[in-house]
């Protein structure tokens, strides 16, 4: 059975030629596929895009429901100097009028130690020299107070500002360039931070972490609100995923949801591929195919590429504490990572207005959710019931459980794409999930931690690029790719997305004009 994605009352249709437009079809609708698919109705190409699940965004997900209470994956950190996701912003109108709209700043941003009770506060507002210097030594301080030795606190910010080439850091870990082995208490405080703040590895590139250490160095985006730091005012649904999507609609690109990706079908030359195989049986045949699939997919589908794509996944994951007003312990609180958290994690305090009244939501992201003991029960994540990982969550972020007895307390949420399921939901509903092992919870049932999504942090060794050398007519976007035109390598973050799709869009642009040439 052959697929048109473009107009599906064809029963049949091949790869376009002559003036037509360039037909693409993008296999997957998380933030990197959606922009792909953006730049190239920009061309004016035909457009398609599938996805095997029922909604837009991947990991992308989040929203207010009718009650105005946040459910949400994950909280959103950006910075002023994400140009490529600020001008993007600006290009996706919304119903305040553009996307861009949705960001504010973050002025304040916190380190703590929840089981002293220490908090350090930093200002992410743009500053003068001299609170520049205040505001680095607060960071310094933060440094000594976690027993960072006062040598190694100043060789860290000498060797963060030293000026290095790409050649020179190419393929370096970060726990090579810090020198873990021999600073074991700098290592022991950036484990924490990277960890909480973007989950990463010990083999993250060196590149990556310097972009986002050095945050406030260099030209930040004219249209940036007035922070180094940015948040997102709704859940990341709401502010972008479903006005881009409504956007993309409108402009022509058909969508194709619940369809898996099977396949691929290389002709006999391979030198192109020729169609794409998916679950039902059904092919797609385009001119161009981009992949915007998570990485372990994109490995299964191109074992040609198994060489140069090297990634590890990091479990996690968000959770929300909802309350009918802001308790005093959260008064002071914004956006802030807890450092002696064995589960990495960060934390959002927001206030909204609702019919009923106000309501304050406590969003926590926890991070290597299949490895970390917690303080609590000496557990993993995926190895608590839930109301185990509730009282952790409380007791990692604050050094005990009050907030659970707090008058103001309304409940407890895991975020959206986890959940506890049987044995048997396991086996047939959710057997493409990251799972964890069997829980026993408080009422005798055997259940299962699944989680629909992973944080995808590509190793120092790993180098695969937009474009792949056996197909001419194939092209990847997403979090993982290592292009070295990249100038934001940060991984896990919507600023690399959107800088890949960029580059995966050019690449793709510029082969079309390259093969209508050709054909001339």
């Amino acid at each position: 059975m052959t697929c048109h994605y473009v107009n599906e009352s064809e029963s049949e249709v091949g790869a376009s030629t002559g003036p037509t437009r360039a037909k693409v079809a993008i296999f997957g609708a998380g933030i990197s596929g959606l922009a792909v698919a953006h730049n190239c109705v920009k061309q004016g190409f035909d457009v398609a895009v599938y996805d095997k699940e029922l909604y837009t965004g991947g990991k992308c997900v989040g929203t207010v429901d009718e009650g105005g209470v946040v459910h949400e994956l994950t909280h959103r950190q950006f910075f002023a100097k994400n140009y490529n996701l600020i001008n993007f912003l600006k290009e996706v109108p919304s119903e305040s009028g553009n996307c861009l709209d949705s960001l504010y700043p973050q002025n304040m941003v916190q380190f703590s130690w929840a089981q002293n009770n220490k908090t350090i506060q930093f200002q992410r507002g743009y500053f003068s020299r001299f609170e520049k210097l205040w505001d680095d030594a607060k960071s310094a301080y933060s440094m000594l107070y976690a027993q960072v030795p006062i040598k190694d606190t100043l060789w860290f910010k000498q060797r963060l500002q030293k000026p290095y080439s790409m050649e020179e850091l190419l393929g370096v870990p970060v726990s090579e360039f810090f020198a873990y082995e021999s600073r074991p208490r700098l290592a022991d405080f950036l484990r924490s931070v990277l960890l909480g703040w973007i989950g990463a590895t010990d083999d993250t590139p060196a590149l990556a972490i310097l972009d986002l250490l050095n945050n406030k160095d260099g030209g930040l985006h004219a249209s940036a609100p007035d922070a180094y730091s940015l948040g997102m005012k709704e859940p990341i649904s709401d502010a972008l995923i479903n006005p881009l999507t409504h956007h993309l609609k409108k402009q022509g690109v058909k969508f194709h949801l619940g369809y898996k990706v099977k396949a691929i079908y290389p002709n006999k030359k391979r030198t192109r591929i020729d169609s794409v195989q998916l679950h039902n049986d059904c092919r797609v045949l385009a001119d161009y195919y981009v992949f915007a699939l998570p990485a372990h997919v994109i490995k299964s589908l191109f074992s040609e590429i198994s060489s140069v794509l090297n990634y590890e996944y990091v479990l996690s994951h968000g959770f929300q504490f909802y309350f009918s007003q802001v308790p005093s312990v959260l008064k002071n609180r914004t956006v802030g990572l807890v450092l002696d958290s064995p589960w990495g994690l960060s934390y959002h305090v927001t206030t909204r207005s609702t019919s009923e009244g106000e309501v304050t939501c406590l969003s926590v992201t926890a991070t290597d959710l299949d490895k970390a003991l917690g303080l609590l029960y000496q557990k993993p994540m995926l190895s608590c019931t839930e109301k185990q990982v509730k009282d952790e969550l409380l007791f990692q972020l604050f050094g005990q459980l009050d907030l659970l007895d707090h008058s103001a307390y309304q409940g407890f949420r895991v975020g959206l794409g986890a959940k506890m399921v049987t044995p048997q939901e396991l086996e047939t509903l959710y057997s493409d999930y990251f799972c964890g092992d069997v829980v026993t919870n408080e009422r005798g049932q055997s259940r299962y931690w699944v989680l629909q999504h992973a944080l995808t942090q590509p190793t120092a060794q790993s180098s695969l690029s937009t474009t792949m050398n056996n197909f001419s007519n194939v092209f990847f976007s997403g979090e993982y790719l290592s292009d070295p035109r990249q100038t934001w390598r940060v991984p896990v973050t919507l600023e690399r997305c959107i800088e890949t799709a960029n580059l995966c869009a050019a690449d793709l642009v510029e082969r079309v004009s390259s093969e209508r040439e050709e054909h001339r």
